[in-house]
């Protein structure tokens, strides 16, 4: 018998071989369904039917229909493969008043992470009774931005410590603050979330 063109090792039967249409259809089945993604009920049942000359190897693929998981075998175990990770330093637009230092965004999967490092090149952002009038500062890049809800998270200028939001606009808005902020402080901002699409 000879393979298939692209190297997977599924046998084929040549005109040489005997004639066996069981041999044949089942060679070709099981060359085919240990390379696809095999969809089992659950891990106990994947566990039962894939043992003997069955057993999993490197790269096989399988659906979990109980938990809607697929994992691949990875030679010593089922893993759950990870997304890629994906990011940026630009996009990130400042708003009057502020000068961007530096930006980070990384997403893998559904989950994102912000990095912002600001500083205040205007006036005085004054704070009277622990708050701050609203002051937006910079705006997330599309497709760095929350998909569907306002986030809320810390910031922190090493002296002063306030709350700020993300809209899903992009809008990144202070909104607290311990005391004042002054010119030519530095702010940090740090947020992680999820998107939905």
């Amino acid at each position: 018998m000879s393979t298939d063109d692209y190297g997977q090792g599924v046998s084929i039967a040549s005109l040489a071989d005997a004639p066996n249409a069981e041999v044949l259809a089942k060679n070709i089945a099981n060359g085919v369904a240990q390379r696809s993604v095999m969809r089992f009920a659950s891990a106990s049942a994947r566990g039962a039917t894939l043992t003997g000359t069955s057993a999993p190897v490197d790269g096989m693929a399988t659906w979990l229909q109980d938990v809607d998981r697929l994992e691949v075998y990875d030679g010593s175990g089922w893993v759950t493969p990870q997304p890629s990770l994906t990011s940026t330093t630009s996009g990130l637009t400042a708003a009057s008043g502020f000068s961007l230092q530096d930006f980070f965004g990384f997403r893998q999967g559904r989950s994102v992470t912000i990095d912002v490092f600001l500083t205040r090149t205007g006036s005085n952002i004054v704070a009277t009774g622990g708050n701050i009038a609203d002051t937006v500062c910079c705006t997330l890049p599309s497709g760095w931005r929350p998909t569907h809800d306002t986030i809320t998270s810390c910031f922190d200028t090493g002296i002063v410590h306030g709350g700020w939001v993300v809209g899903t606009d992009g809008l990144c808005t202070l909104r607290t603050a311990s005391e004042d902020i002054g010119n030519a402080t530095n702010l940090r901002l740090h947020v992680g979330f999820l998107i939905t699409t």
